[in-house]
């Protein structure tokens, strides 16, 4: 056997007896099997509440049940929400400000620093986050070009919606720091999925994201005594937290927040986005294109910074199918959840506004 032949065989042999290579899953194959595996538990189990948990706490919301509402129940709600202070004039204008194309740091820091406190807070905020800077943060206008517009609105909002529609004491509702800070979280990735998107309005997209879930603050505030009960041990684990919310309050907080709204005579499609930011089944959503995507921005988003934050007991996921990110023209689901920089705009919000973030998604299997 001549020494080149003989090479060859030893080639071949060493060939035939190595181990083919186990391709491994990525990350995104990883959550699409997990979400199958669960979402079918979810189906098929007995009681839904021996589903598989999510990760970080939270889990598949139960499959809603049928609901309508009556005319009075409407007039009630909307009576009830009068008593919350209308919307200032110096919330629009400085809103107005930061939605503006010729919007600039000075000017914008000109309309917050008008409110004195409102300056202070955005100023602890900026100096907190800007840990990496030599100097302090002195001025409104270094703050606003340190934080950026979208924090900055974000930030602002926060700071006057908690003012607004404060929690009463004795409450033991919805946690409004941690509801704040998934708003903020929400807002932030709204806009960025809505930039990545295109043919969206980013600037509506943050504001509905950060307002989406007003109608739970509205809830703490107005139904003191019964708000307890979304939580108690008897509350049956096999209902969505909207489905309890309808059966206690007689509408969920989305409805209840685009009430509150309309109460405070924010644009249409604002209100819209914040009544059917949960996509109800069986519903026509009356909305613009331009409300419907900023609409889909918000419901991904949503979902996104649960995985991120549980803000509250028994946080509920909806699913999201490819058709919705497909219309977007945005990736599936999973592979934007393991983005890593809509990740770290996420969590950057999240730690700003003195949240935790949870355990991070790798970026690929292991």
């Amino acid at each position: 056997m001549s020494a080149r032949f003989s090479d060859v065989v030893a080639w071949f042999t060493g060939l035939l007896g190595r181990k083919p290579k186990v391709q491994q899953p990525s990350a995104a194959d990883r959550l699409r099997r997990e979400w199958g595996e669960q979402a079918a538990m979810s189906q098929t189990a007995t009681n839904p509440a021996d589903a598989a948990a999510l990760p970080f706490g939270s889990r598949f919301r139960p499959r809603p049940a049928a609901y309508s509402m009556t005319m009075g129940q409407m007039e009630e709600i909307t009576r009830g929400l009068k008593q919350i202070p209308p919307l200032p004039q110096g919330v629009i204008q400085v809103m107005r400000e930061l939605d503006s194309k010729d919007a600039s740091a000075a000017t914008v820091a000109q309309a917050i620093g008008r409110e004195p406190v409102m300056a202070a807070s955005i100023l602890r905020i900026a100096n907190s986050a800007a840990t990496g800077l030599r100097r302090e943060v002195t001025n409104v206008s270094e703050a606003v070009s340190y934080l950026g517009f979208s924090t900055t609105k974000s930030l602002f909002l926060r700071l006057k919606m908690d003012a607004l529609v404060p929690s009463k004491r004795g409450s033991r509702g919805y946690d409004a720091d941690k509801l704040w800070v998934h708003a903020v979280a929400v807002a932030q990735a709204s806009e960025d999925l809505a930039r990545r998107a295109g043919g969206t309005d980013p600037q509506l997209a943050l504001t509905a994201g950060l307002l989406h879930d007003i109608g739970k603050l509205a809830i703490n505030n107005q139904y003191t005594e019964s708000v307890a009960k979304l939580w108690t041990d008897g509350a049956d684990k096999g209902v969505s937290i909207l489905d309890r919310e309808r059966e206690l309050f007689g509408a969920d907080h989305a409805f209840i927040g685009s009430a509150l709204a309309a109460e405070w005579k924010l644009p249409a499609d604002l209100v819209g986005i914040i009544r059917f930011h949960h996509l109800p089944v069986g519903v026509d959503m009356d909305l613009s294109n331009d409300a419907r995507r900023a609409l889909l921005c918000v419901y991904i988003a949503n979902q996104l910074v649960k995985y991120r934050h549980v803000y509250c007991g028994d946080m509920e996921i909806d699913d999201v199918s490819n058709d919705l990110t497909r219309e977007l023209g945005l990736p599936d689901f999973f592979e934007l959840a393991i983005d890593e920089r809509l990740r770290a705009s996420i969590d950057r919000a999240i730690a700003m506004n003195g949240g935790e973030s949870a355990a991070p998604i790798p970026a690929a299997a292991a």
